[in-house]
């Protein structure tokens, strides 16, 4: 049942009027009841590491609250390993036993070491609400269902945001009752999140689709205009993912945390993972490169201590970055996207080390370069996120610059369309057309959010138009949804999934 179906349109309305009919104290039971039956829809075959995972971080939290010393210690890196170790098991299996079948020639059927749907996400809500427990940032629930509620919360369960217990679990408490200005706004977060997802995102994969998967028919420009639509399309997958779920939770007025805030125009790597996956970076932030910083381990390696008396902070950055690709997926693919991010945000921390840090308000043709250029060189390490394997990005880099010519580069793109989504001309022109406008759209709104509204919630923005110009944007999200429902499920074959359900 993914955010974009049939399904969920109909599962939301339902598990939101019973929401506001039942009475306030069996609402979180409730909430729990639908949660599991959402991922039960989505995971039945790893359904029971959910529950199982839950009780036991519970238990372990509950430990680590109530026992002192060693033993609280003890009991936290327990919860931790637990969760940890599951993480791993799943999401490296297929490369260890890849490894053993190129050692051995032994014959693996790996159709059954799958990825449960979520897990990655789920794990690090679970690992944050242990290690805040053990920072003494938070005391342990005491309630089982508030708890599950919190890990399970069918919004946030597949691709996050990634939240924070002691921010979810106190508004769970509350007695949520229904408004209308807040469902509005609910509405018009989450139209704006479908229109990223089915209208811009899909409806741009089938020629990114289509150029990935026969590469040695392109080159040039072509794959270097193909890598630059890759990052829109990639934010527009999940920002759209994020915004559906934010809207879901909000008509249920339980709020959770905004994971992009018009990342494309950051003028510095610093600011870009400000602005991009936050419940993420923000968890890495907190978690590995912050202690890292305060205990330092590095000072206690034997004869290079004393190079390390300082907290090693372009360690911790390398680091962080490095874990993010790893996270990311099994593949040397995923760990060099990371090893990219991590030598951006090195080289910009030494050059604030020995320029200082830049002017806040630049010049416009400074803030638009460095926006071009931190976008260009996000595109550059996405392709590697994107590439299916090595070789393949390989090719990639070493064909980006072997052909320039506008007239390859035009057939490129007939071509892609024609393999990609139709073989009439007349659709293709269409279909080029529409995907001119979604993009024009999609830049438009992040523009319009970052020096109109400052950074405020698009809905803020539509709430002031006119009621004229208001509805008119309405109808324009919806015939655009509609348009790139049909163009994806019109026979296509092109896939509605979100990117993240690989994660």
């Amino acid at each position: 049942m993914s955010f974009n179906s049939i399904n969920y349109l109909i599962f939301l309305p339902l598990v939101c009027m019973g929401y506001f009919a039942i009475p306030k104290k069996g609402r979180n039971i409730y909430l729990l009841a639908v949660s599991y039956y959402f991922y039960w829809c989505n995971e039945a075959r790893f359904f029971l590491l959910l529950p199982f995972l839950t009780a036991a971080t519970f238990f372990a939290g509950k430990a680590i609250d109530k026992a002192e010393g060693k033993n609280r210690k003890a009991y936290f890196l327990a919860g931790i390993g637990l969760n940890l170790g599951i993480l791993v098991f799943f999401k490296y299996n297929r490369f260890f036993l890849n490894t053993i079948m190129d050692i051995t020639g032994a014959q693996i059927d790996l159709s059954w070491w799958l990825l449960p749907m979520g897990i990655s996400f789920f794990v690090f809500m679970a690992v944050s609400y242990l290690a805040d427990i053990m920072l003494n940032k938070y005391h342990a629930e005491e309630n089982f269902v508030k708890f599950a509620v919190y890990i399970t919360f069918f919004p946030h369960i597949l691709m996050g945001p990634i939240d924070r217990a002691n921010k979810f679990l106190p508004q769970l408490d509350k007695d949520h009752s229904f408004d209308y200005v807040r469902v509005r706004s609910a509405l018009q977060l989450m139209a704006i999140g479908f229109f990223k997802k089915i209208a811009v995102a899909d409806v741009m994969a089938m020629f990114i689709n289509q150029v990935h998967s026969d590469l040695n028919s392109y080159t040039g420009l072509m794959l270097i205009f193909t890598a630059y639509m890759y990052s829109f399309q990639l934010y527009a997958d999940f920002s759209g993912y994020s915004d559906i779920a934010r809207a879901s939770a909000m008509i249920m007025d339980i709020d959770i945390r905004e994971n992009f805030k018009v990342p494309y125009l950051a003028t510095n790597f610093s600011q870009f993972w400000n602005k991009w996956h936050i419940s993420l970076s923000s968890w890495f932030q907190d978690y590995i490169f912050t202690p890292f910083v305060w205990f330092n381990p590095m000072k206690k390696l034997p004869l290079m201590g004393k190079k390390f008396e300082k907290p090693p902070v372009l360690v911790a950055i390398a680091l962080v970055f490095l874990a993010s690709g790893v996270w990311h997926g099994n593949t040397w693919n995923f760990v060099i996207w990371g090893g990219c991010h991590a030598v951006y945000r090195i080289g910009e921390e030494l050059l604030k080390r020995y320029h200082g840090k830049p002017a806040k308000n630049p010049p416009a043709h400074i803030f638009w370069g460095k926006v071009c250029g931190v976008f260009t060189l996000v595109t550059f390490s996405q392709i590697f996120f994107r590439a299916k394997d090595l070789p393949s990005a390989w090719y990639y880099l070493t064909h980006l610059f072997s052909d320039l010519s506008l007239s390859t580069f035009g057939q490129g793109i007939y071509n892609s369309v024609k393999y990609g989504f139709d073989a009439t001309p007349l659709l293709i022109y269409a279909y080029i057309a529409f995907n001119i406008i979604g993009l024009a759209v999609l830049i438009g709104m992040d523009l319009y959010r970052h020096f109109k509204l400052k950074g405020k919630c698009l809905t803020k923005g539509i709430d002031t138009m006119p009621k004229a110009a208001r509805w008119l944007c309405y109808y324009f999200l919806i015939a655009m949804i509609m348009a790139g429902f049909i163009i994806n499920n019109g026979g296509y074959g092109a896939s509605a999934s979100f990117i993240y359900n690989n994660f």
